[in-house]
């Protein structure tokens, strides 16, 4: 596979660290992320950076709707159950009451 263009290198590591310090990365990280093909584009070479660095850890890509809007999060699934990444998106996105 070749590397996606549209990513730089500083975002692939930038993603790569957040999933090892916070176990997520959401659209308030990294903005890009509203763009949900290039989310997915972006999981792969988050997943690859982790790769790299000889660590265990995936993450996977997950999309919610809510009331005011749908979003993206890339959570590491052995830190978070599917319930936690959709409550800590609609936090990080304000989308809580």
């Amino acid at each position: 596979m070749e590397p996606t263009e549209a990513i730089t290198r500083l975002q692939k590591a930038e993603g790569a660290n957040l999933i090892m310090e916070k176990g997520y990365i959401t659209e308030r990280d990294e903005p890009a992320m509203m763009d949900k093909d290039w989310s997915a584009d972006y999981l792969l070479q988050v997943n690859d950076e982790l790769r790299l660095r000889s660590l265990t850890q995936r993450a996977i890509i997950e999309k919610f709707n809510y009331y005011m809007g749908d979003g993206v999060i890339i959570y590491d699934p052995k830190r978070m159950t599917q319930a936690d990444a959709k409550r800590t998106l609609r936090y990080a996105l304000g989308f809580h009451k």
